[in-house]
């Protein structure tokens, strides 16, 4: 099998579609402006393939927000529209925490724009770029935000087609969120392709339908960024490209999981990564948990509760009928140290389990969250 890993460019980072003309005329909004009488335009703050955002004051709710307004090339092609109904419908059917919130969708005068959650704390681009030799405890809080939010998007059968730094927004209380739905698709419906170059996974970059796998290629670009403290490198073998590894000399227990688990997620085949971010999380969790363990040369209790009810519960809300009830028999019924990722990814399983109307399994799954057991 032919492999195309798509061209690193630094200039990358924007996302483009393919086919569409590259010039974009700035949008006609000056700060002081108000739109739909209630926007009263800051600044612009950002652009992407589909539109700039600006920092607005909404006089109604007092408080500011974020204003992503369509390209004026776009705002009157009846597909662009479309794609920005589209992007404030699946942003406002996710209800998770490292998932952006949108409010609105407005339509005023030669403008069409959502607003959504207003993110001062910059991108994750941002912090790759100037905070190195972080610890690895926050680059840990960092890696579980991101799968998280995207597991929650696979869950209700997203995929997302963007998942890159500068779509992962800082809000003021230090969460990270996903964020920019303009070519998230549902199970087969693509009508538009495109992307980021730098981050266009090679059955992306072949001209193949991308999937749910396609983002989990994306978010281990993104982990081995958060990680390993740079893009992955590529070198040329008699078996095709192969992902070059850093050196597993000083490394922990832990830290070599985790470069297990990015090398998964940048199988150059669909077929060997994980299948979603749910597994991507539920794995993240394991590597975690199983740190005292595999110290001790021991994988236990622990790992086995952790994992299974991650496992069974995330996919549980992707339509996978396992009782999260089952996997805490796991532990034989003994209370677990859980740390506070634990308890953040199994809260948001009891949160869509709940959604869905399965408050049984829900309850279970919260009470694990609060008490380890």
């Amino acid at each position: 099998m032919n492999v195309v890993i798509p061209f690193q460019a630094q200039d990358g980072e924007k996302t483009v579609e393919m086919g569409a003309g590259a010039q974009l005329k700035e949008i006609n909004v000056e700060p002081g402006a108000i739109l739909a009488s209630r926007y009263k335009i800051e600044a612009r703050i950002g652009e992407g393939g589909s539109g700039q955002v600006f920092r607005a004051w909404d006089r109604v709710l007092g408080e500011p927000v974020a204003l992503k307004i369509l390209w004026s090339q776009h705002a009157h092609e009846k597909s662009w529209i479309r794609r920005l109904v589209r992007e404030a419908k699946v942003g406002r059917a996710i209800r998770h925490p490292n998932v952006c919130r949108i409010f609105d969708l407005a339509h005023v005068g030669d403008h069409w724009f959502v607003s959504m959650e207003l993110a001062s704390g910059g991108t994750l681009r941002d912090a790759l770029r100037t905070l190195r030799d972080r610890p690895l405890a926050e680059r840990l809080r960092d890696a579980r935000a991101i799968c998280a939010g995207l597991a929650a998007i696979h869950a209700v059968g997203i995929t997302h087609r963007d998942v890159t730094p500068q779509n992962v927004l800082r809000m003021d209380d230090g969460r990270l969120v996903l964020s920019d739905f303009g070519l998230a698709v549902e199970g087969e419906d693509i009508t538009v392709q495109g992307g980021t170059p730098r981050y266009m996974p090679p059955e992306t970059a072949m001209g193949q339908r991308p999937d749910q796998r396609s983002d989990v290629w994306q978010l281990g670009w993104l982990l081995h960024e958060v990680f390993l403290d740079g893009p992955p490198q590529w070198r040329s073998s008699d078996k095709g490209l192969v992902l070059e590894e850093p050196s597993a000399s000083g490394q922990s227990t832990l830290e070599r999981e985790l470069v297990r688990l990015v090398r998964r997620c940048l199988s150059p085949s669909p077929t060997d990564r994980p299948a979603n971010a749910i597994e991507v999380a539920a794995r993240l969790v394991a590597a975690e948990a199983a740190r005292p363990h595999r110290l001790l040369g021991l994988f236990e209790r622990r790992v086995l509760l952790v994992a299974g009810v991650a496992v069974a519960t995330l996919l549980g809300a992707a339509g996978v009928r396992h009782r999260a009830a089952a996997s805490a028999r796991l532990a034989g019924g003994r209370p677990v140290h859980l740390t506070d990722g634990d308890r953040r990814l199994l809260r948001s399983a009891a949160a869509t389990l709940n959604a869905e109307g399965r408050r049984e399994e829900a309850r279970a799954v919260d009470r694990l969250a609060a008490t380890g057991e």
